[in-house]
């Protein structure tokens, strides 16, 4: 193949990650936590665990999670956090499996076994969950039309590392006005810009100003408590996403975009919560 040719296939190739493998993984949660919570006393026993009430109360609890998991990449489609959670959930179960071999060992051979499937989980999930991230990290969310100067590509960063660029057809200083005026609760833009995790940048052809980002806000709970806040779409980044949108929509039109089932503007909550439907207007009574 010659470089040009190489160049194009790089090209249209898409930055979308191990996607087949992390929804087989996010069934393979389903498949696992089946029998933890049908039969929890009978999974203790195949594994070569003394199926005591304590270690029932632990392997019901495992088995919710792998079901959340599995809703998470599968029916929520958040393939990354999803499986960022699956690597959470792997070095708890060594922690457990790695207690049990201590004090509830009843078949050593078995337990043994038990402990080098998890481990060869953890390893799986780690390098799809690092792949993910690099592939998120390599598109640029909502100003990806922009022909403007954006930050040098960094695929490092966490689950829930937000790099993205916003392009306002307003000039650079209205938007630097109205930023400092916006009720921001997910950032401090004048300390984000101080650090250079925002910058403002004309757009080029007197298109606007352009708005980038790029910050790793710190989760409550970490990535299994980012991964609940997911769920309900109040995770730290959702809700930057979610500011943004209404930030942009405020400066271009006077006004923040709002539906009847939307009244607030976007929100990440509101798209999971309710059940997709075309969005009417809200109506102001006279």
């Amino acid at each position: 193949m010659t470089s040009s040719e190489q160049a194009g296939a790089e090209q249209a190739a898409p930055a979308v990650g191990p996607v087949r493998l992390a929804d087989a993984l996010g069934w393979g949660s389903s498949a696992l936590g089946a029998p933890m919570t049908l039969a929890p006393r009978r999974f203790l026993r195949a594994i070569g665990v003394a199926d005591d009430s304590k270690a029932v109360a632990w392997t019901l609890g495992v088995g919710l999670r792998e079901h959340l998991a599995t809703l998470n990449v599968i029916a929520m489609r958040q393939r990354r956090i999803g499986i960022w959670s699956r690597v959470a959930g792997d070095t708890m179960d060594m922690t457990l499996l790695a207690a049990a071999y201590r004090h509830k060992r009843e078949d050593r051979t078995r337990l043994l076994g038990a402990m080098g499937v998890v481990g060869g989980l953890l390893v799986l999930d780690t390098l799809t969950a690092v792949q993910l991230t690099r592939a998120d990290g390599a598109t640029v969310e909502d100003g990806s039309g922009s022909q403007g100067v954006g930050a040098d590509h960094d695929a490092g960063g966490g689950p829930l590392r937000v790099r993205t660029a916003v392009t306002i057809r307003r000039p650079e200083q209205e938007v630097r006005d109205a930023l400092r005026d916006f009720a921001w609760s997910a950032f401090d833009p004048a300390a984000l810009e101080a650090s250079g995790e925002l910058r403002i940048l004309r757009a080029p052809g007197d298109r606007g100003t352009e708005v980038h980002l790029d910050h790793e806000p710190a989760p409550r709970g970490g990535v299994v408590g980012a991964a609940a806040a997911k769920l309900v779409g109040k995770a730290p980044d959702q809700v930057i996403h979610d500011e943004l949108r209404r930030f942009k929509s405020l400066v271009e039109t006077g006004v923040i975009a709002r539906s009847d089932t939307s009244p607030e503007g976007p929100s990440s909550t509101r798209q999971i919560m309710h059940k997709r439907q075309p969005a009417q207007p809200v109506t102001e009574e006279s």
